[in-house]
């Protein structure tokens, strides 16, 4: 798990998601977005074994990338890039066998 999350924190379009959405500037996110979830937030769960499963894993990084699509408009670079990552996230998973 810690690998496939280096890997997309790697990744030139993954930027977004590295941190929580600053709520302070973006004041209605969390009328949006009920769950929210970043590459920081998923990196302390690593680090705390909360992950009881990879698809556990696999829920919360979907989830970066859902939450960023619900709240942005599909003509954002946030709403692309959101789409981009989810096609890297699923080119992991599959050379993962997954």
């Amino acid at each position: 798990m810690e690998a496939i999350l280096k890997e997309l924190r790697n990744h030139d379009s993954s930027w977004p998601f590295h941190q929580p959405v600053n709520i302070d500037e973006v004041k209605d996110y969390l009328d949006v977005v009920k769950k929210p979830m970043d590459f920081q937030n998923m990196e302390f769960k690593l680090e705390n074994n909360a992950y009881a499963t990879l698809d556990d894993f696999v829920a919360d990084a979907k989830l970066v990338f859902n939450n960023c699509k619900l709240y942005n408009p599909e003509n954002t670079v946030y709403h692309k890039v959101a789409v981009k990552m989810e096609k890297v996230l699923q080119d992991i998973l599959k050379s993962v066998g997954m």
